[in-house]
């Protein structure tokens, strides 16, 4: 047996309901799945958060929740959900290429990368396709004069849902 509850109402549920103190987080659908159970009664309670992972477990550690990364089932075999683009950081460098023409490279993180990191994946990059010489990473940084942009996750699914909206 199932319950979705709303976010907000899943910790004093799950405490109501199966006296846990515990829940389970996934990706899921451009959020958070969250789930708690008590295996004896086949009973899971469930909520969906447009959070991160990270968000969501504080929040639940506010209210006096336990939180690891999983999803309970009463289905057996839970297919858990696999980050999606909507989920993603997507980091983007606008710099000067050697034949002075601007270039821009992109990537994308499952967590908020850090300027530092998103340059040192890029020099990585770089240095492992053979397209950057010899250059230790402060001279490549100076060299390519870049502008580092990273969209968040939320700024990914509004875009989505404007494109969306667009679209009737």
């Amino acid at each position: 047996m199932t319950l979705q509850v709303p976010f907000d109402q899943f910790p004093s549920t799950v405490q109501r309901l199966i006296g846990a103190s515990e829940a389970y987080l996934t990706r899921h659908a451009g959020g958070v799945l969250v789930t708690a159970a008590r295996p004896e009664r086949a009973m899971v309670v469930v909520a969906m958060a447009e959070l991160s992972i990270e968000d969501a477990m504080t929040r639940l550690a506010e209210a006096g929740v336990d939180s690891y990364e999983g999803a309970w089932s009463t289905e057996g075999a839970l297919h858990l959900a696999t980050a999606s683009a909507a989920d993603a950081y997507i980091a983007a460098v606008g710099f000067e290429s050697g034949e002075g023409r601007p270039g821009v490279w992109i990537d994308a993180y499952d967590a908020l990368p850090t300027q530092v990191q998103v340059l040192r994946a890029m020099y990585d990059e770089f240095r492992d396709t053979g397209e950057l010489p010899e250059v230790a990473f402060e001279e490549f940084v100076r060299m390519v004069n870049a502008t580092v942009v990273v969209i968040s996750p939320s700024d990914v699914r509004s875009f989505l849902a404007q494109k969306a909206a667009g679209c009737d």
